[in-house]
């Protein structure tokens, strides 16, 4: 096994655990932002700061599945040339 197949399998199998972490503690968390702080929900801000995160987080959605698209792409590439190169020789 290569180290760079050691280092893909380490970050996949932390980012498992990072992810299982993190849906815990989002699932462990009662957030009630308005019960907190309901002067915040009221201002007349609050409807354009809302937009603008919703639309924020679509944007880094977006990045997140053309990288991960990306990556898929450079290793199916990469075994391709691969094949090209094999059949080359």
């Amino acid at each position: 096994m290569s180290m760079l197949e050691r280092a893909r399998r380490t970050a996949d199998k932390t980012d498992r655990y990072l992810s299982e972490k993190e849906a815990s503690l989002l699932l462990d968390t009662d957030l009630d932002v308005s019960r907190l702080s309901p002067e915040i929900t009221e201002h007349e801000a609050y409807p354009a700061l809302m937009s603008a995160i919703q639309a924020a987080s679509a944007d880094n959605r977006n990045v997140a599945l053309l990288t991960s698209r990306i990556e898929a792409l450079k290793e199916e590439g990469g075994e391709l040339l691969k094949k090209v190169l094999d059949a080359i020789r």
